[in-house]
């Protein structure tokens, strides 16, 4: 089994990663072979090749932006997704009840784990697994990347505080199958999982193989109310507040004034206008035994 390994996940602690990944395999003797990544998109074409030649089973370790590359490389192929998470968010593993930052025990699961058929999203001609995000959510995932002396949650829970002075409303028409939104709104999060950010449970409901994607608008919220209400969203309460509503669509359409950046699970790529769909069941990720149920 090859695993695709990106030596700068995890903020500075790639290549340690790395080095533990090759001890543990030389220690038990797997028959595993390590694949580093020199690029932005090379986790995509070393995918892209594996899946040409119908490889039964392919590992990605890193955080959920390289899971999204190998994503992008396998949706709809038969080759066999496992992750080792160990990047700043972690959020597909979360979602799937994986591992997270446990080399051993991820690896154990990549050879071991059974096999569950998932959703993914899919933005025109670029695929997500996770989230595809637009307003506030860039803004969080551009300071998170950026941030050297945090990893994990904490990067996130301080990048929100940090961006919130560029925190603006954005008069958006969202078109969801059958109905449309006009409004002002400061985030739209398209979730295919229920975490995002970190352990945020923003769609505390979603399921990742029914077929839909769970939307999350949040409204011209305002800064001292959002920084109020942000924590909730770690239970799962932030959708009690009236500022948040949750939409469940197969297609999602969104127009704004002037190009905003998309964020595709966690990495900001292209600007809006976005077209959104799901691709039912695309994706062969490894699981275990008493794997989440995506909820």
């Amino acid at each position: 089994m090859k695993i695709i390994a990106n030596p700068r996940a995890g903020h500075g602690k790639g290549d340690k990663n790395v080095a533990q990944l090759a001890c543990i395999i030389r220690r038990r003797g797997l028959d595993c072979l390590p694949v580093l990544t020199e690029y932005p998109g090379h986790a995509t074409e070393l995918a892209r090749r594996a899946a040409e030649a119908a490889e039964p089973r392919l590992a990605v370790m890193g955080g959920d932006g390289t899971v999204g590359e190998v994503v992008e490389g396998l949706v709809g192929s038969d080759t066999e997704l496992a992750v080792i998470s160990v990047g700043t968010g972690n959020d597909v593993a979360r979602s799937l009840g994986l591992p997270l930052n446990d080399i051993e025990a991820s690896l154990d699961l990549a050879i071991g784990g059974s096999v569950r058929a998932i959703d993914v999203g899919r933005e025109r001609d670029r695929h997500f697994i996770s989230v595809l995000g637009l307003g506030f959510p860039t803004i969080v995932a551009d300071a998170a990347n950026r941030a050297r002396w945090l990893k994990g949650p904490p990067a996130f829970f301080v990048s929100v505080y940090k961006g919130l002075y560029r925190l603006r409303p954005v008069r958006l028409v969202i078109e969801l199958d059958d109905r449309t939104l006009e409004m002002e709104s400061v985030a739209v999060m398209i979730q295919n999982t229920p975490y995002t950010g970190g352990g945020l449970h923003m769609a505390p409901g979603a399921q990742i193989d029914d077929g839909l994607l769970d939307v999350v608008i949040v409204d011209d919220i305002g800064r001292l109310n959002l920084m109020l209400n942000f924590p909730k969203a770690y239970r799962g309460r932030h959708l009690d507040h009236p500022s948040f509503t949750l939409h469940q669509s197969r297609t999602v359409r969104i127009t704004s004034p002037e190009p905003m950046p998309k964020m595709f699970d966690g990495d900001l790529i292209g600007t809006s206008p976005l077209e959104a769909s799901v691709v039912p069941r695309s994706l062969k990720v490894v699981v275990g035994s008493s794997s989440a149920n995506g909820g």
